[in-house]
């Protein structure tokens, strides 16, 4: 693997136009373009973005101001991957659920990187159907990272994703903890909701049940396949956080490549498996002393509490995560052709701290992602593009089949499993019916 970035971007390494002007704010630089003006694009980054191109909306979060508009449907050409961030914190956030990116081939193919809270709405608002989330990666078993699987679990057979649902995971020491015990709970978990919704056809005929889970673990301390098919690699390599049982992802497809970190402490594993990558999506977070402040409600130094908030702070810090220059350092040792921290708490007085820090390091292109934020890549462009995603959708329009593909209903229609005792309490719909 060369240490070179993919070739047609130009030297990456040193690039004296990534300075902030004067009279720009640090988080219009940060995303606006001027951040990203190494990487070869059909308009979204170079200097137009740092001179002021219109923002893609009205109420684009720090960073996002001048990106190109999403429109969610768009189709991929078969060249291209598009990288998708649902889910950008650990904090649940109106702007930033919980940790989860989209990720789609030209081929047809799509994978989903670990599925935290709240990013359910986010990808139905994106137009992505239950049908095209069979596969989830997890990088570990943190709530922030898995717990709206209980969402796309229960909800997706009774739409259009009536085959199994697969989950790739990390093992445990502990035989009880890793994933194959998380997926075998996850099913029990579920019983009430999964036999409720079974007056549906829940499964296609020869091809399993939607509420079938196969779980695939993967020894954490090891680096190997997680899957290969139809031309896609997908490895898996150790990553540090917390507590032994924690991986990270690399995906190859055509010769192009995108790592996922999960949660990480800065580490050669890293260093060594995301090198030449073309997009590294990597965990960052601020530091202890505004962990302490912003979490606890705005103590300062010399506050009652704050010394306790900041060794809190401190501690999970130092058992869990990259903090902002170590991830700079990282950057400029593997030179991908785009740098994406995630997992970062987003204001308008954490992003420009948070640059400089990354740019005492690493002079290439990179981003701090919220939710919305779309990348597409193929060997010779890569444009990123943010989306205002629709507070109200619905579904997407589903994949439908024909009834002899489907497997019958578990019970024979939706009355099946109300005692008499209850239904005889029913009002009758001649009661309440419009008249006339």
């Amino acid at each position: 693997m060369s240490d070179a970035p993919a070739s047609g971007l130009g030297d990456l390494d040193s690039q004296d136009d990534l300075t902030p002007a004067d009279g720009l704010t640090r988080r219009k630089f940060l995303l606006g373009g001027a951040v990203l003006a190494g990487v070869a694009t059909a308009g979204a980054f170079g200097a137009g973005g740092l001179l002021g191109a219109p923002p893609a909306a009205a109420a684009a979060p720090p960073g996002m101001e001048g990106l190109p508009a999403f429109v969610p449907g768009t189709k991929l050409t078969q060249d291209q991957m598009r990288i998708s961030f649902m889910g950008t914190c650990f904090l649940p956030r109106i702007a930033q659920q919980c940790n989860s990116v989209f990720v789609e081939l030209g081929n047809g193919d799509s994978f989903v990187f670990d599925f935290g809270s709240g990013v359910s709405s986010k990808y139905v608002a994106m137009g992505v159907q239950y049908s095209r989330m069979t596969r989830v990666f997890l990088t570990h078993l943190h709530g922030d990272h898995m717990s709206d699987l209980i969402t796309l679990y229960c909800f997706g057979p009774s739409m259009d994703r009536k085959t199994p649902l697969h989950i790739y995971g990390p093992s445990s020491d502990a035989g009880d903890e890793g994933t194959n015990a998380f997926c075998n709970d996850l099913y029990s978990l579920c019983k009430w909701h999964r036999e409720a919704f079974s007056f549906l056809p829940t499964g296609l005929k020869g091809h399993g049940d939607g509420y079938d889970i196969v779980p695939h673990e993967l020894p954490y301390m090891e680096s190997g396949i997680a899957y290969q098919a139809n031309g896609v690699t997908i490895r898996h390599f150790p990553a540090i956080h917390d507590r032994d049982g924690s991986i990270s992802y690399r995906l190859e497809w055509k010769g192009l490549s995108m790592v996922f970190s999960g949660d990480t402490k800065p580490s050669t594993y890293m260093t060594r498996h995301a090198r030449g990558v073309d997009v590294l999506i990597h965990e960052m977070v601020v530091p202890a002393t505004v962990w302490a402040t912003k979490n606890s409600g705005g103590l300062k130094p010399g506050d009652t509490g704050y010394r306790a908030a900041l060794k809190t702070a401190k501690k999970v810090q130092e058992s869990s995560h990259t903090p902002e220059d170590a991830l700079g350092y990282i950057l400029s040792k593997t030179r991908p052709r785009l740098g994406i921290a995630t997992h970062f708490q987003v204001n308008d007085d954490t992003v420009g701290p948070a640059a400089k820090a990354v740019r005492s390091w690493y002079g290439g292109p990179f981003a701090i992602a919220v939710d919305g934020l779309v990348v597409t890549v193929t060997h010779s462009s890569m444009k990123a593009e943010f989306v205002d995603l629709d507070r109200f959708a619905w579904y997407p329009k589903p994949k439908f089949y024909p009834s002899a593909m489907l497997k019958p209903p578990k019970y024979d229609g939706p009355l099946a499993q109300l005692n008499d005792r209850l239904l005889r309490h029913v009002i009758p719909e001649k009661d309440y019916t419009k008249r006339g």
